[in-house]
């Protein structure tokens, strides 16, 4: 079923733009050069370390980095279907559950939906993540060896710095739900479980900020930095509207009928189920609040990519409710089996045909998007000096294709406009708040590209309107890119001109390169 899914989300150029900034490093890693975006240069322009250290090893190994990606995320995503029939076995033996079906509903509801096949077509580390968290929560229930647990928490860190955040919720849950053992058992738990999380994270966390001097990776500081209110409004937001692409509401619905009822009952679970139950609820609350938290996500591209962790948990709590619903005493037992159909076969209606990205997503004009980058990318490879610096507001495809020195415009891979502090509003667009044309023109980069151009021909990509008087004095347009509208029938991706007309920008080449012809 996963793989029915991912033939159908998957295809050229379909690999998100934000991928090829860890091939990036990936690439620079296994060349020798270290973790960096520029050779000589550290940012930490990426939260996905483990990611690009497994992606530099197959680059190492003379793998294609975008067939390994994809390679990586399917494993993950299979690998977090095994952990989700390892979760419902242990609720089996727990509860005595026959029923096949609902035993193995939430691994079918988990293949079934689109989300995971275009993160495996995606590039981006995050079934990686929800693996690792699978597995770091079935240990930690499930395994007694509390310093594997730790260690196990220490990978799900490396792979996302939010795996700080279920570690310590992790912890949390230990101390509450053990308070009635004995203090030396509780110490000899606690300093084990947290021994095993650092002596791998420590001692990783000491060379990172060693390496970057920062305590938090450069990308936090571009999305986040500051506390406003209208970013807190805008993710809440952007958190209901990805809900309802994803179609998550009966899911939701079904676990919060089973939380409701294990709370009502919680005196006589027993200490496993106990922590089990405040583990995913403490784990479920505290993505939805990090969601909202950071303003929300791009969620055009990304849907619900910073929830994707959790939903096995919505899925085990989900397929339980199932179960407690059903057991309704005003419910007749002969209705129960023909209310149990109904009731799954909705639920995979609503995972294969209406969740996230079903309804939302165009293959092609995706793919035109990405092509369009990647040949401008290219270009710039085979048609600029070596040692020229490219200033670019898509950090990914174009910097990844032309090898060239670059500066990103939206500061993810740029300490100083990362670090900027600029007001974010309700309206602004996630991770394309911050930037400072002044600033760019200052670095005098050889070329500059605007991945959109209004009608004129104007760049009006990451603020560079606000300085486009000296912006036209200093720079010309040499070369467009298409983007949209489809792929070009003739297939000339890049046209090389000096002017603009309405008439390219009808047919979707809107992406422009600009050469320095002065000093700014």
């Amino acid at each position: 079923m996963l793989l029915i899914r991912v033939l159908q989300f998957d295809g050229p150029d379909v690999v998100m733009d934000d991928a090829f900034i860890s091939f990036r490093y990936a690439v620079n890693l296994a060349r020798g050069l270290g973790p960096v975006y520029n050779p000589g240069e550290r940012v930490e322009g990426y939260t996905s370390f483990l990611w690009i250290v497994l992606l530099a090893i197959c680059a190492g190994l003379g793998m294609d980095i975008i067939v390994a990606s994809k390679a990586l995320a399917l494993l993950s995503a299979i690998g977090t279907i095994a952990v989700l029939f390892l979760f419902q076995k242990h609720i089996v033996n727990q509860e005595g559950q026959k029923n096949l079906l609902i035993w193995a509903f939430p691994a079918m509801l988990f293949a079934a939906m689109g989300s995971q096949a275009r993160y495996v077509a995606s590039g981006m580390e995050t079934l990686l993540f929800a693996f690792l968290l699978g597995v770091a929560t079935y240990v930690y229930l499930y395994s007694y060896r509390p310093f594997l647990a730790g260690l196990a928490f220490a990978f799900l860190s490396l792979t996302r710095p939010e795996g700080l955040l279920y570690f310590a919720l992790a912890l949390g849950c230990q101390v509450v739900t053990t308070y009635q053992d004995s203090r030396a058992f509780r110490s000899r738990y606690t300093l084990s479980f947290v021994g095993g999380f650092l002596v791998l994270y420590g001692s990783y966390f000491l060379w990172r900020y060693s390496y970057y001097g920062h305590l938090l990776p450069n990308t936090f500081y571009a999305k986040v930095g500051g506390l406003y209110w209208a970013r807190i409004q805008r993710g809440w937001n952007l958190l209901r509207q990805v809900m309802g692409w994803w179609s998550l509401w009966p899911i939701l619905g079904l676990a919060s009928i089973e939380l409701c009822f294990q709370y009502i009952g919680f005196r006589t679970l027993n200490p496993t189920a106990k922590k089990r139950l405040l583990f995913f609820t403490l784990a479920i609350l505290t993505t939805i609040f990090y969601f909202t938290f950071v303003g929300g996500d791009f969620i055009v591209w990304f849907g619900p990519r910073f929830l994707i962790p959790v939903l096995p948990m919505l899925l085990l709590l989900s397929s339980e409710g199932i179960r407690r619903v059903l057991s309704f005493p005003f419910i007749p037992t002969l209705l129960q089996k023909s209310l149990k159909g109904i009731l799954l076969a909705f639920l995979f209606f609503n995972a294969w045909w209406l969740s996230w990205p079903a309804r939302f997503f165009s293959k092609e004009t995706f793919s035109v998007q990405m092509r369009g980058w990647a040949e401008m990318g290219r270009w710039i490879a085979a048609h600029t000096p070596l040692d020229a610096t490219v200033a670019t507001d898509a950090a990914g495809l174009i910097p990844f294709y032309s090898e060239r020195y670059s500066i990103d415009m939206f500061g993810l891979t740029d300490l100083h406009i990362a670090h900027m502090n600029i007001p974010i509003t309700e309206q602004s667009i996630v991770a394309h708040e911050k930037y400072d044309p002044e600033y760019i023109l200052q670095r005098r980069p050889d070329y500059i590209v605007s991945t959109w151009m209004d009608p004129a021909g104007h760049a009006v990509s990451a603020g560079l309107p606000l300085v486009g008087e000296k912006f036209r004095q200093c720079y010309e347009l040499i070369a467009v890119a298409k983007i949209r509208h489809g792929a070009p029938a003739d297939g000339q991706w890049i046209i090389v001109t000096s002017s603009y007309s309405s008439d390219l920008y009808e047919q979707g080449y809107v992406t422009g390169l600009f050469q320095r012809k002065c000093s700014p």
